[in-house]
Protein backbone atom coordinates (compact mmCIF):
# COMPACT_ATOMS: atom_id res chain seq x y z
CA UNK A 1 0.00 0.00 0.00
CA UNK A 2 1.52 3.36 -0.91
CA UNK A 3 2.25 5.76 2.00
CA UNK A 4 -0.33 8.26 0.80
CA UNK A 5 -3.12 5.77 1.52
CA UNK A 6 -2.19 5.37 5.25
CA UNK A 7 -3.39 7.82 7.93
CA UNK A 8 -0.83 10.24 9.24
CA UNK A 9 -1.09 8.86 12.75
CA UNK A 10 -0.85 5.18 11.67
CA UNK A 11 2.28 3.39 10.37
CA UNK A 12 2.36 -0.24 9.34
CA UNK A 13 5.59 -2.21 9.13
CA UNK A 14 5.60 -4.34 5.98
CA UNK A 15 7.47 -7.22 7.60
CA UNK A 16 4.86 -7.60 10.36
CA UNK A 17 1.99 -7.56 7.99
CA UNK A 18 3.57 -10.39 6.03
CA UNK A 19 3.68 -12.64 9.12
CA UNK A 20 0.64 -11.80 11.35
CA UNK A 21 -2.83 -10.39 11.15
CA UNK A 22 -3.18 -7.45 13.49
CA UNK A 23 -6.10 -5.27 14.33
CA UNK A 24 -5.94 -1.56 14.23
CA UNK A 25 -5.96 -1.37 18.06
CA UNK A 26 -2.82 -3.43 18.37
CA UNK A 27 -0.82 -1.36 15.94
CA UNK A 28 1.37 1.38 17.46
CA UNK A 29 -0.01 4.84 16.83
CA UNK A 30 1.70 8.18 16.60
CA UNK A 31 -0.25 11.19 17.72
CA UNK A 32 0.24 14.74 18.71
CA UNK A 33 0.05 13.87 22.45
CA UNK A 34 3.75 13.19 22.60
CA UNK A 35 6.15 10.32 22.42
CA UNK A 36 5.21 8.86 25.85
CA UNK A 37 1.95 7.42 24.66
CA UNK A 38 3.61 5.94 21.63
CA UNK A 39 6.28 4.24 23.68
CA UNK A 40 3.73 2.89 26.09
CA UNK A 41 1.72 1.49 23.32
CA UNK A 42 4.71 -0.23 21.84
CA UNK A 43 5.85 -1.61 25.21
CA UNK A 44 2.47 -3.02 26.04
CA UNK A 45 2.09 -4.66 22.58
CA UNK A 46 3.16 -8.31 22.32
CA UNK A 47 6.59 -9.15 20.82
CA UNK A 48 6.54 -9.96 17.11
CA UNK A 49 8.84 -12.60 15.51
CA UNK A 50 9.57 -12.69 11.81
CA UNK A 51 8.83 -15.90 10.04
CA UNK A 52 11.69 -17.98 8.56
CA UNK A 53 11.93 -18.06 4.78
CA UNK A 54 12.82 -21.56 3.81
CA UNK A 55 14.99 -22.19 0.75
CA UNK A 56 15.71 -25.46 -0.96
CA UNK A 57 19.49 -25.50 -1.06
CA UNK A 58 19.66 -29.04 -2.41
CA UNK A 59 19.41 -28.13 -6.13
CA UNK A 60 18.80 -25.07 -8.25
CA UNK A 61 15.76 -25.00 -10.49
CA UNK A 62 16.52 -26.19 -14.05
CA UNK A 63 17.47 -23.63 -16.64
CA UNK A 64 14.73 -23.42 -19.24
CA UNK A 65 15.82 -24.19 -22.79
CA UNK A 66 16.26 -21.34 -25.21
CA UNK A 67 13.34 -20.87 -27.52
CA UNK A 68 13.90 -21.71 -31.18
CA UNK A 69 11.90 -18.71 -32.33
CA UNK A 70 14.25 -16.17 -30.83
CA UNK A 71 15.24 -13.26 -33.05
CA UNK A 72 18.22 -13.86 -35.30
CA UNK A 73 20.40 -11.20 -33.65
CA UNK A 74 19.81 -12.71 -30.17
CA UNK A 75 20.44 -16.26 -31.34
CA UNK A 76 23.96 -15.39 -32.63
CA UNK A 77 24.78 -12.71 -30.02
CA UNK A 78 24.97 -10.00 -32.65
CA UNK A 79 23.49 -7.34 -30.38
CA UNK A 80 20.27 -5.43 -30.67
CA UNK A 81 19.34 -3.98 -34.02
CA UNK A 82 19.50 -0.20 -34.27
CA UNK A 83 16.37 1.60 -33.13
CA UNK A 84 14.78 3.89 -35.67
CA UNK A 85 11.97 6.35 -35.34
CA UNK A 86 8.89 5.91 -37.45
CA UNK A 87 8.90 9.62 -38.11
CA UNK A 88 12.05 9.43 -40.27
CA UNK A 89 12.76 6.90 -43.02
CA UNK A 90 15.44 4.24 -42.36
CA UNK A 91 18.90 4.72 -43.89
CA UNK A 92 19.73 3.17 -47.21
CA UNK A 93 20.44 -0.54 -46.80
CA UNK A 94 23.26 -2.35 -48.52
CA UNK A 95 24.66 -5.81 -48.07
CA UNK A 96 28.15 -4.34 -48.15
CA UNK A 97 27.41 -1.59 -45.63
CA UNK A 98 29.48 -2.64 -42.59
CA UNK A 99 29.91 0.80 -41.02
CA UNK A 100 29.21 0.95 -37.28
CA UNK A 101 27.27 3.69 -35.43
CA UNK A 102 30.46 5.66 -34.84
CA UNK A 103 31.79 5.22 -38.36
CA UNK A 104 34.04 2.23 -37.70
CA UNK A 105 34.23 -0.61 -40.22
CA UNK A 106 33.02 -4.16 -39.41
CA UNK A 107 32.23 -3.12 -35.86
CA UNK A 108 29.61 -5.78 -35.20
CA UNK A 109 31.81 -8.58 -36.50
CA UNK A 110 34.88 -7.32 -34.69
CA UNK A 111 33.03 -7.21 -31.36
CA UNK A 112 31.17 -10.46 -31.94
CA UNK A 113 31.74 -12.91 -29.09
CA UNK A 114 31.50 -15.93 -31.37
CA UNK A 115 34.30 -14.64 -33.60
CA UNK A 116 36.44 -13.65 -30.63
CA UNK A 117 35.97 -17.07 -29.08
CA UNK A 118 37.03 -18.82 -32.31
CA UNK A 119 40.36 -17.02 -32.58
CA UNK A 120 39.43 -13.60 -33.86
CA UNK A 121 40.40 -11.92 -37.07
CA UNK A 122 43.79 -13.59 -37.26
CA UNK A 123 42.24 -17.01 -37.55
CA UNK A 124 39.71 -15.84 -40.13
CA UNK A 125 42.48 -14.26 -42.24
CA UNK A 126 44.53 -17.46 -41.96
CA UNK A 127 41.59 -19.58 -43.17
CA UNK A 128 40.99 -17.22 -46.08
CA UNK A 129 44.68 -17.35 -47.00
CA UNK A 130 44.65 -21.17 -46.94
CA UNK A 131 41.54 -21.29 -49.12
CA UNK A 132 43.07 -18.84 -51.60
CA UNK A 133 46.27 -20.92 -51.73
CA UNK A 134 44.29 -24.12 -52.39
CA UNK A 135 42.32 -22.47 -55.20
CA UNK A 136 45.48 -21.14 -56.87
CA UNK A 137 47.23 -24.51 -56.50
CA UNK A 138 44.26 -26.36 -57.95
CA UNK A 139 44.10 -24.02 -60.94
CA UNK A 140 47.83 -24.38 -61.63
CA UNK A 141 47.68 -28.17 -61.24
CA UNK A 142 44.76 -28.51 -63.64
CA UNK A 143 46.49 -26.32 -66.21
CA UNK A 144 49.73 -28.33 -66.09
CA UNK A 145 47.84 -31.65 -66.11
CA UNK A 146 45.80 -30.71 -69.16
CA UNK A 147 48.93 -29.61 -71.02
CA UNK A 148 50.71 -32.89 -70.23
CA UNK A 149 47.66 -34.90 -71.27
CA UNK A 150 47.47 -33.04 -74.58
CA UNK A 151 51.19 -33.54 -75.17
CA UNK A 152 50.99 -37.27 -74.39
CA UNK A 153 48.00 -37.71 -76.69
CA UNK A 154 49.83 -36.03 -79.54
CA UNK A 155 52.91 -38.20 -78.98
CA UNK A 156 50.88 -41.41 -78.85
CA UNK A 157 48.95 -40.47 -81.99
CA UNK A 158 52.16 -39.77 -83.88
CA UNK A 159 53.86 -43.03 -82.88
CA UNK A 160 51.18 -45.64 -82.12
CA UNK A 161 53.29 -48.62 -83.13
CA UNK A 162 56.14 -47.69 -80.78
CA UNK A 163 53.85 -47.33 -77.77
CA UNK A 164 52.19 -50.64 -78.61
CA UNK A 165 55.49 -52.44 -78.91
CA UNK A 166 56.96 -51.01 -75.70
CA UNK A 167 53.98 -52.11 -73.63
CA UNK A 168 53.48 -55.56 -75.21
CA UNK A 169 55.21 -58.85 -74.36
CA UNK A 170 57.10 -61.17 -76.71
CA UNK A 171 56.80 -61.62 -79.66
CA UNK A 172 55.85 -57.96 -80.21
CA UNK A 173 58.73 -55.98 -81.70
CA UNK A 174 60.69 -55.20 -84.84
CA UNK A 175 62.74 -58.11 -86.22
CA UNK A 176 65.17 -59.03 -88.93
CA UNK A 177 64.44 -62.58 -90.08
CA UNK A 178 67.64 -64.00 -91.54
CA UNK A 179 66.98 -66.98 -93.81
CA UNK A 180 68.36 -68.69 -96.88
CA UNK A 181 66.57 -69.63 -100.11
CA UNK A 182 66.07 -73.35 -99.78
CA UNK A 183 63.92 -74.48 -102.73
CA UNK A 184 62.51 -72.99 -105.97
CA UNK A 185 59.75 -74.55 -108.14
CA UNK A 186 58.59 -73.13 -111.50
CA UNK A 187 55.97 -75.67 -112.61
CA UNK A 188 53.09 -73.15 -112.86
CA UNK A 189 54.73 -71.18 -115.73
CA UNK A 190 55.30 -72.38 -119.28
CA UNK A 191 58.45 -70.26 -119.32
CA UNK A 192 60.44 -71.13 -116.16
CA UNK A 193 62.24 -67.81 -116.19
CA UNK A 194 58.98 -65.95 -115.58
CA UNK A 195 58.97 -67.15 -111.92
CA UNK A 196 61.89 -66.08 -109.75
CA UNK A 197 62.80 -65.99 -106.07
CA UNK A 198 64.99 -63.47 -104.29
CA UNK A 199 68.05 -63.63 -103.92
CA UNK A 200 68.06 -65.81 -107.06
CA UNK A 201 70.52 -68.36 -105.62
CA UNK A 202 69.62 -71.42 -103.57
CA UNK A 203 71.57 -72.72 -100.61
CA UNK A 204 72.77 -75.68 -102.67
CA UNK A 205 74.19 -73.29 -105.28
CA UNK A 206 75.89 -70.90 -102.81
CA UNK A 207 75.24 -70.83 -99.02
CA UNK A 208 76.49 -67.25 -98.74
CA UNK A 209 74.62 -65.88 -101.77
CA UNK A 210 71.40 -67.62 -100.70
CA UNK A 211 71.01 -65.34 -97.64
CA UNK A 212 67.70 -63.41 -97.56
CA UNK A 213 66.71 -60.93 -94.84
CA UNK A 214 63.10 -59.98 -94.13
CA UNK A 215 62.44 -56.96 -91.86
CA UNK A 216 59.03 -57.36 -90.34
CA UNK A 217 57.17 -55.77 -87.42
CA UNK A 218 54.97 -57.62 -84.91
CA UNK A 219 52.39 -55.62 -82.97
CA UNK A 220 49.81 -56.44 -80.31
CA UNK A 221 46.46 -54.81 -81.18
CA UNK A 222 44.84 -56.35 -78.07
CA UNK A 223 45.96 -58.48 -75.11
CA UNK A 224 47.26 -61.91 -76.21
CA UNK A 225 46.65 -60.98 -79.87
CA UNK A 226 49.49 -60.34 -82.33
CA UNK A 227 49.75 -59.21 -85.96
CA UNK A 228 52.66 -59.02 -88.39
CA UNK A 229 53.43 -56.45 -91.12
CA UNK A 230 56.16 -56.11 -93.73
CA UNK A 231 58.38 -53.10 -94.37
CA UNK A 232 59.30 -51.69 -97.82
CA UNK A 233 61.45 -54.18 -99.73
CA UNK A 234 62.74 -54.60 -103.31
CA UNK A 235 61.15 -57.99 -104.01
CA UNK A 236 57.46 -56.98 -103.64
CA UNK A 237 56.55 -58.99 -100.56
CA UNK A 238 54.15 -56.48 -99.01
CA UNK A 239 51.41 -57.14 -96.44
CA UNK A 240 49.96 -55.35 -93.44
CA UNK A 241 48.52 -56.36 -90.04
CA UNK A 242 48.18 -60.07 -90.77
CA UNK A 243 47.03 -62.00 -87.66
CA UNK A 244 49.40 -64.45 -85.96
CA UNK A 245 48.03 -67.74 -84.64
CA UNK A 246 49.90 -69.88 -82.14
CA UNK A 247 50.20 -73.60 -83.02
CA UNK A 248 51.39 -76.58 -80.94
CA UNK A 249 51.50 -74.44 -77.83
CA UNK A 250 53.75 -75.60 -74.96
CA UNK A 251 55.63 -78.05 -77.17
CA UNK A 252 59.02 -77.97 -78.87
CA UNK A 253 57.24 -77.16 -82.14
CA UNK A 254 55.38 -74.15 -80.73
CA UNK A 255 55.19 -71.43 -83.39
CA UNK A 256 53.26 -68.40 -84.60
CA UNK A 257 51.70 -69.00 -88.00
CA UNK A 258 50.42 -66.44 -90.51
CA UNK A 259 49.23 -66.51 -94.12
CA UNK A 260 48.02 -63.89 -96.58
CA UNK A 261 47.42 -63.48 -100.33
CA UNK A 262 49.35 -60.96 -102.41
CA UNK A 263 50.26 -60.19 -106.02
CA UNK A 264 53.84 -61.23 -106.74
CA UNK A 265 55.74 -59.27 -109.38
CA UNK A 266 58.77 -60.66 -111.23
CA UNK A 267 61.09 -59.19 -113.85
CA UNK A 268 62.37 -62.11 -115.94
CA UNK A 269 64.28 -59.83 -118.33
CA UNK A 270 64.76 -56.18 -119.18
CA UNK A 271 61.57 -54.57 -120.41
CA UNK A 272 59.29 -57.42 -119.25
CA UNK A 273 57.21 -57.59 -116.08
CA UNK A 274 55.08 -60.55 -114.96
CA UNK A 275 52.26 -60.74 -112.41
CA UNK A 276 51.44 -63.84 -110.38
CA UNK A 277 48.20 -62.79 -108.77
CA UNK A 278 46.76 -64.55 -105.73
CA UNK A 279 50.13 -65.80 -104.50
CA UNK A 280 49.88 -67.34 -101.04
CA UNK A 281 52.46 -66.14 -98.51
CA UNK A 282 52.69 -68.12 -95.28
CA UNK A 283 55.24 -68.35 -92.51
CA UNK A 284 56.05 -69.96 -89.17
CA UNK A 285 57.97 -68.20 -86.42
CA UNK A 286 59.08 -70.79 -83.87
CA UNK A 287 59.42 -69.84 -80.21
CA UNK A 288 61.58 -72.77 -78.99
CA UNK A 289 63.06 -74.53 -82.00
CA UNK A 290 66.72 -73.43 -82.45
CA UNK A 291 68.15 -71.98 -85.64
CA UNK A 292 71.50 -72.92 -87.22
CA UNK A 293 71.79 -70.39 -90.04
CA UNK A 294 73.93 -68.36 -90.42
CA UNK A 295 76.67 -70.59 -89.06
CA UNK A 296 77.84 -67.91 -86.62
CA UNK A 297 74.55 -67.96 -84.72
CA UNK A 298 74.22 -69.36 -81.20
CA UNK A 299 74.29 -73.08 -80.67
CA UNK A 300 71.07 -74.98 -79.98
CA UNK A 301 72.14 -75.64 -76.37
CA UNK A 302 72.28 -71.90 -75.67
CA UNK A 303 69.48 -70.16 -77.54
CA UNK A 304 69.84 -66.39 -77.91
CA UNK A 305 68.03 -64.13 -75.49
CA UNK A 306 64.68 -62.71 -76.50
CA UNK A 307 65.13 -59.10 -77.67
CA UNK A 308 63.31 -56.32 -75.87
CA UNK A 309 60.27 -54.99 -77.68
CA UNK A 310 61.02 -51.47 -76.39
CA UNK A 311 64.09 -51.29 -78.64
CA UNK A 312 63.24 -49.34 -81.81
CA UNK A 313 65.97 -51.06 -83.87
CA UNK A 314 65.36 -54.31 -85.71
CA UNK A 315 66.50 -57.27 -83.64
CA UNK A 316 67.29 -60.75 -85.02
CA UNK A 317 64.57 -63.33 -84.51
CA UNK A 318 66.11 -65.71 -81.94
CA UNK A 319 64.57 -68.98 -83.15
CA UNK A 320 63.81 -71.02 -86.27
CA UNK A 321 61.83 -69.61 -89.22
CA UNK A 322 60.28 -71.00 -92.39
CA UNK A 323 58.59 -68.86 -95.07
CA UNK A 324 56.93 -69.99 -98.33
CA UNK A 325 55.38 -68.36 -101.40
CA UNK A 326 53.17 -70.61 -103.56
CA UNK A 327 50.81 -70.17 -106.52
CA UNK A 328 49.04 -72.64 -108.84
CA UNK A 329 48.72 -72.42 -112.63
CA UNK A 330 45.73 -70.98 -114.46
CA UNK A 331 44.53 -69.01 -117.48
CA UNK A 332 45.88 -65.77 -116.04
CA UNK A 333 48.99 -67.22 -114.38
CA UNK A 334 51.18 -65.48 -115.18
CA UNK A 335 50.32 -62.23 -116.92
CA UNK A 336 53.43 -60.75 -118.56
CA UNK A 337 53.64 -57.30 -120.20
CA UNK A 338 56.18 -55.33 -122.12
CA UNK A 339 57.19 -52.08 -120.46
CA UNK A 340 56.52 -48.99 -122.55
CA UNK A 341 57.33 -45.40 -121.53
CA UNK A 342 57.60 -46.41 -117.90
CA UNK A 343 54.24 -48.19 -117.89
CA UNK A 344 52.65 -51.43 -118.99
CA UNK A 345 52.39 -52.04 -122.71
CA UNK A 346 51.10 -55.03 -124.66
CA UNK A 347 50.55 -58.36 -122.96
CA UNK A 348 52.86 -61.16 -124.02
CA UNK A 349 50.96 -64.21 -125.22
CA UNK A 350 53.55 -65.92 -127.44
CA UNK A 351 55.11 -69.02 -125.94
CA UNK A 352 52.76 -68.72 -122.93
CA UNK A 353 50.71 -71.83 -122.28
CA UNK A 354 48.41 -71.95 -119.28
CA UNK A 355 49.14 -74.69 -116.73
CA UNK A 356 46.76 -76.50 -114.41
CA UNK A 357 46.10 -75.42 -110.85
CA UNK A 358 47.95 -78.47 -109.55
CA UNK A 359 51.14 -77.16 -111.12
CA UNK A 360 52.88 -75.16 -108.41
CA UNK A 361 55.42 -72.37 -108.37
CA UNK A 362 57.06 -71.75 -105.00
CA UNK A 363 59.89 -70.10 -103.05
CA UNK A 364 60.89 -71.62 -99.71
CA UNK A 365 63.05 -69.93 -97.06
CA UNK A 366 64.28 -71.13 -93.68
CA UNK A 367 67.16 -70.75 -91.19
CA UNK A 368 67.54 -74.32 -89.99
CA UNK A 369 68.24 -77.64 -91.69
Amino acid sequence: MPPSAVASNDYVKPSLVASHDFTKSSLPRHSNNGSKRSRASSVNSPKVRLSIIEEDAASAPPMPARAHHRPFHRRWNLGDPPRRSFESPPPKYSVWDTTGPKGEKLAEMRNNKHIARRGGWRRICLILLILLTLIVGLAVGLTIGLRKKESNSQTSSQKPSESTESSSPFPAGSYTLTTYLSTVRTDCASRPTDWSCYPYHTYSQSPSEALANFTWVITSPSPSKFAISSTPNPWSVNFDSTPLTIIDENTEEERYHFETVLDKITIPSIGIQCYFNQTLLEGNLYTKKPRNYPSSSSSPAEPPSIPSSSNKEFQPWPYAIDIRQTVGGGQTIPQCFRMQDGGLGDRITAEVTPKGEEEICSCEYKNFG
